[in-house]
């Protein structure tokens, strides 16, 4: 682990400290994931969070949010010291992301299994304007239980959206325990 990846699970475990709650295991698997997308793949402006021509993140997978402020912290858009705030009544950082509260989130979250179909919705609208952005859509694999992740895949499918990304942490846990394989059927 390098001393980048070592920085940003600090801030995450400090986190909690603001506003005496978090969810500190989502969030310390997704720092990877969100360091390539942020490092690597992403077209943003920390200086202009709303730039009409960014790519689109939506963490479907809302309580591991304290990834997500860290690395916003870490590239920019508001400062470290912003998350010694967390979950208190002013603060941007929240316990789940917030649309229009915290710089670059585009979604509130937090309910499982809604992020997807809200990427699905954006990825064509962007397509109907015939605008270049991408939507990725990080979601966690549990909540690929929920019905409307599947009606989302198929309707983007249908619609043969290019321009999505979905990414799935696929750590084999959720809220209650292990995933449980409901079939041993495998192409």
């Amino acid at each position: 682990m390098d001393q980048r990846s070592k920085l940003l699970r600090r801030l995450i475990i400090q986190g909690p400290e603001g506003g005496g709650r978090g969810h500190i295991g989502s969030s310390l698997l997704l720092v990877e994931i969100l360091r390539v997308l942020y490092d690597c793949i992403l077209a943003y402006r920390p200086q202009e969070p709303k730039w009409t021509e960014r790519d689109r993140l939506i963490l479907s997978k809302g309580h591991g949010c304290l990834a997500l402020h860290a690395i916003l912290a870490d590239r920019g858009f508001f400062s470290e010291q912003e998350l010694q705030t967390f979950c208190k009544p002013e603060s941007r950082p929240g316990e789940h992301p917030e649309r229009n509260k915290a710089p670059s989130v585009e979604a509130s979250t937090g309910a499982l299994g809604h992020g997807l179909p809200m990427g699905v919705g954006m990825a064509i609208a962007a397509k109907i304007r015939d605008q270049r952005h991408r939507v990725v859509v990080v979601v966690g694999d549990g909540e690929n239980n929920e019905g409307p992740v599947w009606e989302a895949a198929l309707s983007a499918s249908k619609h043969r959206l290019s321009n999505l990304l979905v990414i799935a942490d696929y750590n084999k846990l959720q809220s209650y325990g292990f995933l449980v394989r409901y079939s041993t059927w495998s192409p």
